[in-house]
């Protein structure tokens, strides 16, 4: 008999030989469909013959990180959850006021959502589309439904969930991803990573995937699945997202998406403009004057500043010499599988450390007041057009100081450049800027 708590809405693994409670819904977890083998979990498919084991059966290796699932055991499905409704005033204690363009967002999101239908929110960075999604939210959460903001990026949801705490403090709330090992305990308000829906079966009358185009769910079948099962039927995600890729325009144009852009900052500013810094090719590793003076001159306004470089030798090879010039600063480094990786951000974004140098990872879901952004190697075949205009968009997000400076230091002058600071100027020009 399987033991420990139990929520609705959770999909289970039943290893072979453990039954479980009574209640919910018993499937195969990997089902044979032909001469073909499909994961119930996560939705691969996959010929006969392959991933099998050594004692007979196959399993699934899209899904593993979650926990092995085979042919020999089940996936045990708890109904949907249902909590107590309560007046929309007891949920959401945000006391901000949304801009008109704001609200025209938010009205559209909640009427596709009361349609069924989904949406594209496409806004630029800073523009305050969590704060959009609040009424939508706020509405669910009074009918009684289970509700998660849902992103790609560890990053992206350790920066939500205090701003979620925060807005709506009656609601029982959850962070859930790798790197955080409290399992679900029936909470209404879900902060979590993509891959952690799978562990849902139409558990959701409303998902928020924030940053939808971000690194692992671009081009990602198993994320997007994992988004659809965990959905109530009749339900549909609302997308969020400043760049969306080929697949979401793709959608739009078919029909098969609402859409609802916001083209200006919540402030009222322009997103800045990059500017550009050629250099020779051998700087690129090395260092020079340029990159010296300017990081001077953010420090000496007390501001700080966040250097992206495209790969882990450079991001070494970067801290130190940084470190070497700046003796009285705090350089850190950053990256993917750095195992201090969310304390070393958290460090950053308290204003314990002042000089961040870091890869794409957190060229999404992070907001640091006064922040001065540069790009080191712009050129470099890892920083494509979406990425560049993520980056360039972590300055100027502060109302007090919307006036944040982005700098690319180049050899190449890539098209990836060009279209990056194109697609910045004819956003500025929707927001009503020259």
């Amino acid at each position: 008999m399987m033991t420990g708590s139990f929520y609705p809405g959770q999909q289970l693994v039943v290893p072979a030989g453990e039954t479980p409670p009574r209640g919910g819904q018993l499937v195969s977890a990997v089902r044979a469909q032909g001469r073909q083998l499909c994961c119930q979990r996560c939705g691969a498919i996959w010929p006969r013959g392959i991933q099998t084991l050594p004692l007979g059966g196959a399993y699934c290796q899209d899904c593993i990180g979650l926990g092995r699932v085979t042919t020999r055991d089940r996936l045990w499905r708890l109904a949907p959850p249902v909590f107590p409704e309560r007046p929309a005033g007891q949920c959401c204690a945000w006391q901000g006021t949304l801009t008109p363009n704001q609200v025209r967002a938010a009205q559209a999101i909640q009427h596709a959502h009361t349609a069924g239908r989904g949406i594209l929110v496409w806004a630029v960075t800073g523009a305050g589309k969590t704060e959009m999604t609040f009424p939508v939210v706020t509405a669910a959460l009074a009918a009684g439904g289970l509700v998660a903001y849902a992103s790609p990026r560890i990053d992206v949801c350790n920066e939500l969930f205090p701003r979620i705490q925060t807005a709506f403090p009656t609601i029982s709330t959850g962070l859930r991803h790798g790197r955080e090992e409290q399992p679900y305990m029936g909470e209404q308000l879900i902060v979590c990573t993509t891959h952690q829906l799978l562990r849902f079966y139409h558990a959701f009358s409303l998902i928020i995937v924030d940053e939808v185009d971000a690194f692992p769910m671009h081009n990602s079948r198993l994320l997007h699945a994992a988004v659809a099962q965990a959905l109530q039927p009749g339900t549909a995600p609302v997308y969020l997202t400043a760049t969306p890729d080929a697949h979401l325009r793709r959608q739009l144009r078919r029909g098969q998406l609402a859409v609802a852009y916001l083209p200006r900052r919540f402030h009222g500013a322009p997103l800045p403009v990059p500017r550009l810094h050629w250099c020779r090719q051998h700087t690129l590793t090395t260092g020079f004057q340029p990159l010296q003076r300017l990081v001077r001159c953010h420090r000496s306004a007390r501001r700080p500043v966040m250097l992206f470089v495209p790969t882990v030798p450079l991001l070494t090879a970067l801290t130190v010499w940084l470190s070497s010039r700046f003796p009285a600063e705090t350089v850190v480094s950053v990256h993917a599988d750095d195992p201090e990786r969310v304390a070393k951000v958290q460090a950053f974004r308290d204003g314990r450390t002042t000089l961040l140098v870091t890869t794409t990872i957190l060229e999404r879901g992070v907001t640091i007041p006064h922040l001065q952004v540069i790009v080191w190697a712009a050129d470099h075949e890892h920083f494509q057009t979406n990425a560049l205009v993520q980056v360039a968009g972590r300055a100027g997000r502060a109302a007090d100081d919307p006036w944040g400076r982005v700098d690319f230091f180049y050899h190449r002058y890539t098209l990836a450049i060009a279209r990056a600071r194109r697609e910045i100027r004819q956003m500025n020009r929707r927001g009503g800027f020259r």
